[in-house]
């Protein structure tokens, strides 16, 4: 979930936020019906009634939804957005869209549950032939240098000092996909599409592809960076590639285990996938640097998996033979699941959960917080 402060970095992003209004305002039409889907504080829900929507139906499961109703009010607006507060693909919308707008990004466009929620809000919202903002996102990869951030990650474990090795930490570490902010000059290499989302049309919420690089310069490569550019409607589009003033969403960053020499003209290969698991993307990144003046071939295989803290205890629990049982927490967060009867309150609740489950609950308000929290997500 976004913070306040970070929605007001996106509206600050003249680039995105001008390239989406100007999108918006060429898209909705007086009359339409649009969906703001991941609508934050309701910006683009905003920008839709002053476009001439007659209905906007503005979705996010964030708390922020209620400070957007407040900033609907004030633009007077209020009575043209119908806040919805929720996870999008359970909701149930009266009527379908004429537009659908949303960025539902992280710094990279495969992110999170973000093309399942835009596939299911487009068969289910949108009309037939309804306009979408975005249209499509292409992403890019190239090779970069970038020695800070790369120290940054390594340092602290290759050069803690007073005699401790923590050095076991630099896989874990460097298996991990982060985001920089980098400039064009940091480049090694040209830019290699890697894919394309056409979010007017079936998407694979995977991505995969060889890329063959050839350095233009020499440097130190440290990794693959990546970006995408958007289209967002009729030509109105905005890019986050290195050196983008103001970039919000910035460029994501697949370390090697360690940094590598190159030349003009050394061949380069990375075989870049990521895969949906369980609400987010494991990335993997294969590279195979050619041998050049005497520096022999190098080889990484890197992957988000291998950087996860996975226990085999977890590892077998996700496997497909493995009988699950409730434990005893299991079996106290079912008694309270069942027992939100519309009956009785959470107080008494947690008062009668602490006598049934004391190895479970530390005390009342313990067991309050959990079955507020329940309450939160479930309840009507």
């Amino acid at each position: 979930m976004y913070l306040l402060d970070e929605f007001g970095d996106m509206i600050a992003d003249k680039a995105r936020f001008g390239a989406y209004a100007d999108a918006i305002a060429r898209a909705v039409r007086p009359g339409d019906v649009v969906v703001d889907l991941g609508c934050g504080p309701g910006i683009f829900a905003l920008l839709a009634c002053r476009a001439g929507a007659k209905r906007v139906y503005a979705i996010d499961s964030g708390e922020v939804i209620h400070f957007a109703r407040q900033l609907a009010v004030a633009n007077g607006f209020a009575d043209r957005i119908e806040f919805l507060h929720g996870d999008s693909r359970q909701t149930q919308l009266p009527e379908r869209a004429n537009v659908l707008v949303s960025d539902v990004r992280g710094a990279l466009p495969l992110f999170a549950e973000a093309i399942p929620s835009i596939e299911d809000a487009r068969e289910r919202f949108l009309i037939e032939g309804g306009a979408q903002i975005p249209m499509r996102d292409t992403i890019y990869a190239a090779i970069v240098e970038t020695p800070e951030f790369y120290k940054r990650l390594a340092s602290p474990w290759k050069d803690a000092g007073r005699e401790i090795d923590l050095t076991a930490a630099l896989p874990l570490v460097l298996n991990s996909v982060y985001k920089v902010r980098s400039q064009s000059a940091q480049l090694l290499t040209e830019p290699q599409t890697w894919c394309t989302l056409d979010y007017t049309a079936h998407l694979n919420p995977r991505a995969g592809a060889k890329l063959r690089f050839l350095a233009t310069r020499s440097g130190t490569a440290h990794g693959v960076t990546a970006w995408f550019e958007t289209q967002l409607f009729d030509g109105i589009g905005f890019s986050s590639a290195p050196g983008s003033v103001g970039s919000i969403y910035g460029q994501g960053f697949l370390p090697w285990l360690e940094p590598v020499a190159v030349e003009a003209g050394q061949e380069m290969e990375v075989d870049l996938h990521a895969d949906p698991v369980d609400g987010d993307y494991i990335w993997r990144w294969d590279a195979k640097i050619a041998a050049r003046n005497g520096q022999p071939a190098r080889n990484f295989q890197l992957s988000t998996f291998q950087g996860a803290q996975f226990t085999a205890e977890r590892l077998r629990k996700r496997s497909t033979d493995y009988v699950p049982m409730l434990s005893e927490s299991g079996r106290a967060e079912r008694w309270l699941l069942e027992a939100m009867d519309g009956s009785t309150s959470l107080q008494e609740l947690a008062e009668v959960a602490v006598e049934r489950f004391p190895n479970v609950f530390r005390g009342r308000d313990d067991a309050f917080r959990r079955i507020s929290s329940l309450a939160e997500k479930f309840s009507r």
